[in-house]
């Protein structure tokens, strides 16, 4: 999917810092970081406080806008805004969190949370028990199919990226996340 007029428009404006272009743009995306590093922090298993949360969204702001929105100038339209950004604060937050050491706090997942307020929302609970079941999937993966999964499907970063994370040639990441592919297929049948 491709970007939308509105969204071209919208990075065109707080690329010429029109008035209210950055706040057009904070409220449109920011529960998209919110979420996204409240996710990211649970997927790398960091417990954390409500300013370690405030940090990790001011971390990805400020990737957005170093060097004069470096971040926006680098999106060309080839998929939506939200996608685009996702990518970016995803990357940033998996930083964050990873140099963070965990807080005191246990890590709960917020699909989990919700399930747990909502005990009679069906939906929020098969969320939940959908990541539990992902997790386990994952954790029957030899360690460089799950890593290769992790840093493409969930992470988003390219197979140059995810070659270059792995020590391994650009041209076998496609083939290892196939192979990876084809094991949950048959893993998730036999459960």
């Amino acid at each position: 999917m491709f970007a939308s007029a509105e969204e071209r428009q919208l990075v065109q404006r707080c690329l010429e810092r029109q008035p209210g272009a950055w706040d057009a743009f904070l409220e449109r995306f920011l529960p998209l970081f919110h979420h996204t590093a409240r996710k990211t922090a649970h997927l790398a298993g960091k417990g954390f406080q409500p300013e370690d949360l405030e940090d990790c969204l001011a971390e990805i702001l400020l990737e957005i806008l170093a060097g004069n929105f470096r971040c926006l100038k680098l999106f060309h339209g080839e998929s939506s805004l939200a996608t685009f950004l996702l990518v970016v604060a995803r990357r940033r937050a998996t930083r964050f969190w990873m140099e963070r050491k965990s807080a005191p706090v246990p890590v709960a997942d917020p699909e989990q949370e919700f399930a747990r307020a909502n005990p009679g929302d069906e939906q929020g609970s098969a969320s939940a028990d959908l990541g539990e079941r992902l997790g386990s999937l994952l954790n029957q993966l030899p360690l460089t199919e799950r890593e290769a999964v992790r840093l493409h499907h969930l992470e988003g970063y390219s197979y140059s990226e995810v070659a270059s994370q792995l020590r391994i040639p650009v041209n076998s990441v496609g083939p290892l996340l196939t192979k990876a592919r084809k094991r949950l297929n048959r893993a998730a049948q036999r459960t």
